[in-house]
């Protein structure tokens, strides 16, 4: 956009400052010269400048002068008018038909007549030459002129044109309509034809002039369009008015009639909006000063910058902070605190500011979910499994409780997973149609689904499928062996130690139906499968177990198993001990000799070795040292729900050597072993 130095000059006094440090201020103040031409036929140069989307306000030279007046704190020239200024208090201030409309703000009409002279004067014209616009005659020069110096665009109407050649303008004669084709468009009417038309792209005139119109009507409108820039303001309005009516008069020689204003108070747009600021939010924001002690900007000079800014405010000592109030020309780029701070900034210069990012000691902080999440991963990751990403979308239709998408993009995307496993399954599927046979992935990832009360739950899961036919092998002259059950078992306990997880290993009850993992134990043998509990509570967290072929669409291999793990994360997590001090104590091993005892028992499948030892304990408490399991066999000619074990129990005093009286106590707590399993004894 174009600007000339002679007009700004009309404003400001730039005698001051030099061009070159003029443009140096605009450019640190955000605007972008592209490039200032000297004029010699005008004396005069012109400076084009590059503005930004959102001061889309400095569209005319008296604002781009407020501005200069803001950065370089000089002051205007000229007063500026308003409608309660001396100029005004002679004049009716009517409100009659623009009071309905909603695009109006202020209206001002006059007539002149007997305009006698066209031709513009010397100085006029070479404006227009500066701005590479042709001069015509005068109405059409002052025109122009005074869009480019107020911005203002005002609409002249040859009288003798409307409504059978009329030379008298009744005024209680002029209404408001909306137009036909948009109702959110309004148009001005003189007996019910149209004067003006407020279109969104253009203000159009219906009735021309020219270089021998001799009567005129002219109209000043000031009115606001949704989604655009205001550019007919209020604030210089009057100015705009009387410097027409002054160049008309002077070198038209027409004669100015009575003056009508209309004001619409339903649409003043002088209502200012309010922005909050704080103290430490513009030292935060902005920084410190370039000094030695590096100070922040004081309250004085916020408040001097605020002034330069030429906003309403108030300072509230108590809470620190200002309540700004938004001049409504700069309502369209000044509407949150940050913006305000923005402009305190460039008014004191960027450059007078650190431009160093703050540096800080304290790191920051992540949630213990996701501290352990990473742990997790990392864990899995150093025992040799690999990491697989994949959708919460799929096309599983098995699912009672899966939540459905609306509008899906594709088929496959139609519902959101309820458990890891499967999407696990699919990824092996995938591999082995890669002949990639050795499969040890693990998921970490967010599931789906409705509870029995139909409300929407989402959990964080890991899952865990191992399949790897060459897992261990003695040496090399034998072939490798598959992986088996406690194989994996093995390796999930070294996973939960490693976690310092407090958890049990149970026999899983596929009667707990509360617990949505037990949804997918469809697709696992029930006979190879554990559970894993919460220490504390007994709560079902998780479980290991074997792939049922038969259920799930997979091509079985002899001997070749599929094991899969599903843990809730969230559960897992609650399940680790925080340790704020070591428990550990350290003491030497005894000196004394131990005596060993073996005994073989007869127990059902189904009898916990960990209930046995726990009997034991309560029988043998004060020498007791170790109980170990050191064989288990099964005998053809006795039922086969039973199976004998045989245990080795160790005792050991620390502080002495274990005489006959002992021995004969340890003796008669075996013999109620016994007695209590029906057993034989072997001495060692």
């Amino acid at each position: 956009m174009k600007f000339s130095w002679n007009i700004l000059n009309y404003f400001i006094n730039l005698n001051s400052i030099n061009l070159k440090k003029f443009t140096t201020k605009l450019i640190l103040s955000g605007f972008e010269i592209e490039e200032v031409t000297n004029i010699h036929i005008t004396k005069d140069k012109i400076i084009n400048l590059n503005i930004t989307a959102n001061r889309k306000d400095i569209h005319c030279i008296f604002n781009l002068a407020q501005e200069i007046s803001t950065i370089c704190d000089l002051p205007l020239k000229i007063p500026i008018f308003n409608i309660n200024s001396k100029f005004n208090h002679k004049i009716s201030i009517n409100n009659n038909f623009i009071k309905n409309s909603k695009e109006i703000i202020h209206i001002q009409i006059n007539t002149i007549h007997n305009i006698k002279s066209h031709k513009s004067p010397k100085w006029l014209k070479n404006h227009l030459i500066s701005y590479d616009i042709k001069s015509l005659y005068l109405l059409h020069d002052i025109q122009q002129y005074i869009k480019i110096k107020w911005g203002h665009e005002f609409f002249i109407h040859d009288i003798e044109k409307i409504h059978n050649n009329t030379k008298i303008i009744n005024t209680n004669l002029i209404n408001i309509d909306k137009c036909k084709k948009n109702n959110y468009q309004e148009k001005i009417l003189y007996k019910n034809e149209e004067l003006i038309n407020f279109s969104n792209t253009s203000r159009k005139q219906i009735k021309e002039f020219n270089y021998k119109t001799k009567t005129i009507l002219l109209c000043f409108a000031c009115y606001e369009q949704k989604n655009k820039i205001n550019k007919n303001l209020q604030e210089n309005l009057e100015n705009a008015y009387y410097e027409t009516i002054q160049l008309i008069q002077t070198f038209g020689k027409g004669t100015i009639n009575k003056l009508h204003q209309y004001i619409n108070k339903n649409n003043d747009i002088k209502n200012k909006y309010k922005i909050e600021l704080k103290t430490n939010a513009i030292k935060k924001i902005l920084g410190p000063i370039k000094e030695k002690n590096k100070k922040f900007l004081s309250t004085k000079q916020i408040i001097y910058s605020l002034k330069q800014l030429k906003t309403e405010f108030k300072y509230i000592n108590k809470y620190k902070n200002f309540e700004v109030l938004i001049p409504n020309y700069r309502k369209n780029d000044l509407y949150r605190s940050i913006d305000i701070i923005e402009e305190i900034g460039r008014i004191y210069g960027f450059e007078k500011f650190i431009n160093e990012i703050p540096k800080f000691s304290q790191k920051g902080t992540i949630s213990s979910k996701s501290f352990y999440i990473k742990k997790i991963k990392s864990t899995l990751k150093g025992l040799g499994l690999n990491e697989v990403i994949n959708s919460s979308l799929n096309d599983d239709i098995t699912s009672n409780n899966r939540i459905h998408i609306y509008n899906p993009i594709t088929q496959e995307n139609t519902f959101l997973r309820t458990n890891i496993i499967n999407n696990l399954l699919r990824t092996y599927e995938n591999n082995k149609k890669q002949k990639n046979f050795r499969t040890e992935i693990f998921e970490v990832g967010q599931i789906f689904y409705k509870n029995n009360e139909n409300k929407y739950l989402e959990e964080t899961h890991l899952g865990i499928l191992i399949k790897n036919k060459e897992f261990i092998r003695e040496n090399w002259s034998h072939n490798a062996k598959n992986l088996e059950f406690f194989h994996v078992k093995g390796i999930i306990e070294i996973f939960l130690h490693k976690l310092k997880c407090n958890i049990i290993w149970e026999n899983l009850n596929f009667s707990e139906s509360n617990n949505h993992l037990m949804k997918c134990t469809k697709i696992i043998k029930q006979n190879k499968t554990l559970g894993i509990y919460n220490k504390k509570n007994n709560k079902l967290i998780g479980f290991l177990s074997e792939l049922n072929y038969q259920i799930h669409n997979i091509k079985y291999e002899n001997n070749n198993h599929i094991y899969i793990l599903e843990i809730n994360v969230n559960e897992l997590i609650k399940t680790i001990k925080f340790n704020k001090h070591l428990t550990n104590r350290i003491q030497s091993q005894s000196i004394y000799p131990n005596v060993t005892r073996d005994i073989s028992i007869n127990i059902t499948k189904e009898q916990k070795i960990n209930e046995i030892k726990k009997f034991i304990e309560k029988q043998n408490s004060q020498f007791l040292e170790s109980i170990e399991l050191i064989n288990e066999y099964h005998h053809k000619n006795i039922n086969v729900n039973t199976k004998s074990i045989c245990l080795r129990i160790t005792y050991q005093s620390k502080n002495k050597t274990l005489n006959n009286e002992d021995i004969n106590t340890i003796d008669k707590n075996i013999e109620k072993i016994l007695k209590k399993f029906q057993i034989t004894k072997n001495q060692v």
